[in-house]
C-alpha cells in the first residue's frame, strides 16, 4: 500500500521525580471514627429529606406519583432560576378542555 505521508511518533517518559515519603498509616480505629461521625452528621437537607419521606409513606400510590411530579417540576424550575417569591401551585380540579370544534 501507498500512503502519501509517514506518520511517526516518539513517546517518551516523563522525568522521574523523586517520591514523597509515604503518609503515616492511620489507624483503622481512627478511620472508624471518622466515618461514623460524617455518618452521624444530619445537615438542614437531610432533616427536611426525612420529614419529606415520612409524609409520603402516608400517601396512597397514585397521590405519591403525583406529588412526585410536582416535586421534580418545582426542583427543575429551581435549577432554571424560575422560581420567585411569588412562585406558587395553582391546581386545576378537572383537565383542560378544548372548545375548539
Amino acid at each position: 500500500m501507498f500512503f502519501p505521508f509517514q506518520i511517526s511518533a516518539t513517546f517518551s517518559h516523563p522525568p522521574c521525580k523523586r517520591m514523597k515519603k509515604p503518609p503515616a498509616p492511620v489507624s483503622a480505629e481512627h478511620l472508624i471514627s471518622v466515618a461514623t461521625s460524617y455518618l452521624q452528621k444530619d445537615d438542614e437537607f437531610f432533616i427536611m429529606a426525612k420529614g419529606y419521606a415520612a409524609k409520603m409513606k402516608k400517601l396512597t400510590p397514585d397521590q405519591l406519583i403525583f406529588a412526585d411530579r410536582v416535586i421534580t417540576e418545582t426542583l427543575v424550575e429551581a435549577q432554571m432560576g424560575k422560581l420567585t417569591r411569588w412562585t406558587s401551585l395553582s391546581t386545576n380540579t378537572s383537565p383542560a378542555v378544548s372548545t375548539t370544534k
